[in-house]
């Protein structure tokens, strides 16, 4: 199987390409107090599969998106081969169908990801610290029955 063989070394390739990427991005950055991060910006580098998880820093989800998105393709593609080498089989033609449509929901997962994760960033500091007992008898005061 030539093909086969074929997209298994592109495949291969793409995962490198991807591996480089990511490791370029984590690696000898400065950080800048000038470069401020946007969700505009978070929704151009999501163009390329997990780029938005790799601008917001969430590298995790970044891998998780670029291998959902990649064997999603995968199988688009596998599947369009083998249907059109057994074109009597419709199973083949559904899940390359399938399999595009899973390609696209992902893509489209990531960006919106991206950008909401983008908007919510500042709330992580307010998220991850703790009340004090002050300031909860404090919101108390400010209700009108004071309960």
């Amino acid at each position: 199987m030539v093909i086969g063989q074929g997209i298994s070394a592109l495949i291969r390739n793409v995962f490198l390409i991807i591996f480089i990427i990511i490791i370029s991005f984590s690696f000898g950055q400065e950080i800048d107090s000038t470069n401020i991060k946007t969700p505009k910006k978070a929704a151009l580098w999501s163009i390329l599969p997990g780029g938005g998880q790799i601008y917001n820093g969430k590298y995790l989800k970044a891998g998780i998106i670029i291998t959902l998105e990649s064997l999603a393709i995968w199988q688009s593609i596998e599947n369009g081969q083998n249907y059109k080498i057994d074109k009597s089989n419709d199973a083949f033609l559904t899940d390359r169908n399938k399999f595009a449509w899973w390609a696209f929901f992902v893509h489209v997962y990531g960006i919106l990801d991206a950008i909401v994760d983008r908007h919510l960033e500042p709330f992580d500091p307010i998220m991850e610290s703790e009340l004090s007992i002050e300031e909860i008898h404090m919101d108390k005061e400010i209700l009108p029955n004071g309960e």
